[in-house]
């Protein structure tokens, strides 16, 4: 599923590690990103979080997600990065379920997302 998103090109989201299981994204708050209280916009903390829990949950299964719920707990300013790990928290035939942790460079929580995929074929080896 490596194949390079357009979205996350055109947001700057680097992917920094992927296993089965595991997915850890970053980017940084620009300008382009703020909201009105010039902080992160709630569009892009969820986004982040999105590209751990795309890259997670198509490492070995073409997937699309189901369902994804976010509490926003922290806000980050601009030039801030923003760390997202996606983590494979419940597997089965036909879904999955995910937590995304999404935090700042002091590892303070920023937004906590639980995520649900549905498997559109059989599991594929790595």
């Amino acid at each position: 599923m490596l194949k390079e998103s357009p979205f996350l090109k055109f947001l700057d989201i680097e992917l920094e590690e992927i296993r089965e299981g595991y997915a850890r994204v970053s980017g940084v708050i620009t300008k382009d990103f703020l909201n009105v209280h010039n902080t992160a916009h709630g569009s892009f903390i969820f986004a982040i979080a999105d590209a751990a829990f795309e890259y997670v949950s198509n490492f070995t299964r073409d997937s699309v997600a189901l369902h994804m719920d976010i509490d926003f707990r922290r806000p980050v300013k601009e030039g801030e990065k923003v760390i997202a790990e996606a983590f494979e928290e419940s597997t089965g035939k036909t879904t999955s379920l995910y937590k995304i942790i999404v935090k700042n460079e002091e590892g303070k929580l920023v937004a906590y997302v639980t995520a649900l995929v549905y498997h559109l074929d059989n599991k594929r080896e790595i």
